[in-house]
Formats: C-alpha cells, structure tokens, sequence
C-alpha cells in the first residue's frame, strides 16, 4: 500500500547551494548529511508533511549528473497562500515567475540552483 510521498533524490552541483535554496523555498529542516563516494550529499525533510529531498553531486562521468526532472510539485492551501509565498520569495531575493492557473489549480513556478523546476500548486476553489 502507498502511504505518501516519500522522498525525491536529485543530483546536484552544488549541495550547498541547493540545500540552502530548498530550506528556503520548503522550509525544509536538515535530516542527514555526508560525504559519499561520489562527494556530498544532503538530506532535508519538511517539519509537517515529512517528505524528504536528498541531494548529491555525482562522480566524474556519472551520467545521472544531467538534472531530468520535468518539475518537482508541492501542495499547498489555497490561492492566498500560493501569493503570500510568492511575495515572500520576492522579498528574500528569489525570482519567482508569475502565479498562473490551470484547469484545476493555480501555480508558482522557480528554479532551483540546477534548473530544475520546483512548482507550488493551490487547488482552485470548488
């Protein structure tokens, strides 16, 4: 049985730099980090939802260093708070894009360290 999101692994550049982006964006708190045969790896868990995103850099020729993640989603209450978040980004130097919505939710898109995209979503009001 599924029980929930567990955790996504991303293959960074920069640990740190993406460490630092993600305890911003999420406000993700650090679980576990090290140094692994490939170089350092982090892991942060948000404090109420418990997913977790590990991050590593990886080994010279380590195909895997290419980011092929489309767009990392994360929930959130409702259109009010996707804004609030936004204009908190803005304030703390981030560049968010523009709220947008789709057929079932409003979005907020960024960009991580590594481009990879990490995407707020509210649903819309029923």
């Amino acid at each position: 049985m599924i029980l929930g999101f567990s955790h996504i692994q991303l293959v960074v550049r920069d640990v740190e730099a993406s460490a630092a982006f993600y305890r911003a964006v999420l406000g993700l708190d650090d679980l576990a980090s090290g140094v692994l045969e490939s170089g350092p790896y982090a892991a942060l868990r948000h404090p109420t939802a418990g997913f977790v995103i590990g991050m590593q850099t990886a080994g010279p020729g380590d195909a895997a260093a290419t980011p092929g993640i489309d767009h990392l989603s994360f929930a959130v209450s409702d259109l009010a708070a996707l804004e609030r978040l936004r204009g908190g980004f803005v304030e703390a130097g981030l560049a968010p894009g523009e709220v947008f919505e789709e057929s079932v939710s409003h979005n907020l898109r960024l960009t991580d360290p590594d481009g990879l995209v990490v995407e707020l979503t509210a649903p819309k009001g029923r």
